[in-house]
């Protein structure tokens, strides 16, 4: 506002110096121009103040390989066109509270309504919020602007798609591979119904899983069924999380597909939600574990982490639950994923 009136003060006293300094009547058309050109483009940036509607249209559910994209519909309601019409916006994931700002310049016609698309930055997942913060109206020489303040958004759900997680077999995943202790399988390669585990010392040669091993850093022998059932434990732990976008993509993948594999070998997954409440979730079908990962993408990180005391309960009253976890502080303990920035040391 204090650069308008400047420029408005410099222009008019330029004008009248040459005006008076000018005896001609080119002095005078000057000035009667230059007059009118100052009253339109004050006139187009203060009338238009107040009068220009906005509407953030998203999806309210999405698949992270789809194209990620949000539509601005700007409606200018004055008899007035705008030029340069400049959105501020911030796009906000909600869980790691990251935050990034960007600037939309547009132009809109006088009494009529315009909708633009844009692409969101990065591939979030998770929720997502956009906000428009303000506007600001600009002349065509940008000369002048007003600013109008605004308070429009809207929350977009971004889950990852199941049909490229289901093409992720459990023994293609890095994280879930390194599991330390027993790995529930349906069928490997036509054999019975088996388990397998981590090579250790004394196990025999002959139970290893040459295919499998020769997939991964690690040797996999074959074990015989321990749990009861087909049942399965699982819970999550964002303990120590930090707020990067592409850490928390990667945990919820990696349990996106640890769950999917489960249920596709026909296991029942007890999924503990919220160790506070002590709210869980039994999972044994796709739609199953498509409600449960939804309902972790809106869990805030309180609701998904684990208190010292919880994780000791949790250990002496499901010892062998597996829990994924961002706490390298936690590795060391049985049937516990790490998924962490220190890659080296994410695993035991």
């Amino acid at each position: 506002m204090i650069g308008t009136f400047l420029i408005s003060v410099v222009w008019l006293l330029f004008t009248l110096a040459f005006f008076i300094f000018t005896t001609t009547h080119f002095a005078l058309l000057f000035a009667v121009g230059s007059l009118i050109v100052w009253l339109w483009l004050v006139l187009s940036v203060y009338l238009v103040k107040g009068k220009i509607e906005c509407e953030i249209i998203t999806a309210n559910e999405i698949y992270k390989s789809e194209q990620m994209s949000y539509q601005l519909r700007v409606q200018n309601t004055s008899r007035l066109p705008v030029t340069q019409l400049q959105l501020h916006l911030v796009i906000e994931h909600l869980f790691t509270g990251r935050q990034e700002s960007h600037h939309h310049v547009l132009s809109i016609p006088a009494k009529s309504a315009e909708e633009f698309t844009f692409v969101l930055p990065q591939k979030y997942m998770g929720q997502v919020n956009i906000r428009i913060k303000q506007l600001t109206i600009k002349d065509s020489f940008t000369f002048f602007r007003s600013v109008q303040k605004l308070d429009t958004q809207s929350t977009m759900l971004i889950v990852p798609n199941p049909y490229f997680l289901k093409l992720q077999h459990i023994e293609q995943n890095q994280h879930v591979l390194q599991t330390p202790g027993i790995i529930p399988m349906k069928k490997i390669d036509g054999e019975e119904l088996a388990e397998l585990s981590v090579y250790k010392l004394g196990d025999s040669v002959k139970r290893i899983h040459w295919k499998l091993s020769s997939k991964g850093d690690e040797l996999f022998v074959k074990q015989h069924e321990t749990l009861t059932g087909d049942a399965v434990m699982m819970t999550l732990d964002f303990t120590s999380f930090t707020n990067r976008v592409a850490l928390y993509d990667e945990f919820i993948e990696t349990f996106s597909a640890l769950l999917y594999s489960y249920v596709a070998s026909d296991h029942e997954v007890q999924f503990i939600l919220n160790h506070a409440t002590g709210e869980q979730l039994t999972i044994d079908n796709e739609w199953d574990a498509s409600n449960a990962i939804k309902e972790v993408l809106t869990r805030s990180v309180a609701q998904v982490s684990i208190s010292d005391e919880q994780w000791k309960k949790l250990r002496r009253t499901y010892p062998n639950c597996i829990v994924l976890t961002t706490n390298i502080a936690r590795s060391t303990e049985y049937q516990t994923v790490v998924i962490s920035d220190q890659k080296e040391e994410s695993t035991v």
